[in-house]
């Protein structure tokens, strides 16, 4: 059950995307890769994560979409981080706009689609906004979202921050039942988690993934 409710969770916050997501161009690198430089004013976004050994990696979607999991018994309860890389809706969010997004627009948005998805699976889950707000991360405008899914007597907690990097936006979930861990999750992969700017251009970069 617990393994259901966190799929379910992931696939609501995946179609609650709110600003366009629209798939990038990326690249990937392994680990001992020389690092490129940047191209003029491209973005350039390097994850990685904190404790390699407890962590299996895909990609996904030309590299635009990566899922770190919890290998088993590595982690106390089960846990996963996605990014997901895709355009900016524009490389300044005013404040008012942002905030209305964060705080209104998309918690709106995962409750509507949970309930379709609660339709279609003819269920009784549920999505509840914890928490909603903007906040300043890795020096960009950014919302930070906390919503638990439940479903029965199963709770999953999913903590979403949406980074705008100028012409990148950057989304990262991290969901766990256990919500300390969801918490602790997001925390330890944002802190490890590099978004390098190129020099200004005329001509408008393409921003790019790495990831390690």
């Amino acid at each position: 059950m617990k393994a259901h409710i966190l799929a379910t969770a992931l696939s609501v916050l995946m179609a609650a995307s709110g600003p366009s997501l629209a798939q990038s161009a990326g690249d990937s690198a392994p680990k001992d890769a020389p690092a490129k430089p940047n191209d003029g004013g491209t973005m350039r976004v390097t994850t990685k994560a904190p404790e390699p050994d407890k962590w299996d990696v895909q990609n996904f979607n030309n590299n635009t979409r990566r899922v770190f999991k919890c290998k088993p018994l590595a982690c106390p309860d089960p846990q996963t981080v996605i990014f997901v890389f895709g355009k900016s809706p524009t490389k300044h969010p005013d404040p008012k706009a942002l905030e209305r997004f964060a705080k209104e627009e998309l918690p709106k948005s995962i409750r509507a689609a949970s309930a379709a998805r609660e339709v279609m699976s003819d269920g009784d889950e549920k999505a509840e906004t914890m928490a909603s707000d903007t906040a300043t991360l890795k020096g960009f405008p950014s919302v930070i979202n906390e919503t638990k899914f439940s479903r029965s007597k199963s709770e999953t907690y999913v903590q979403t921050a949406i980074i705008f990097a100028g012409a990148l936006m950057v989304r990262i979930q991290s969901s766990s039942p256990n919500r300390d861990l969801s918490k602790k999750g997001l925390a330890e992969f944002l802190d490890v988690m590099r978004i390098e700017e190129g020099p200004a251009s005329t001509t408008p970069g393409t921003p790019s993934m790495r990831g390690t």
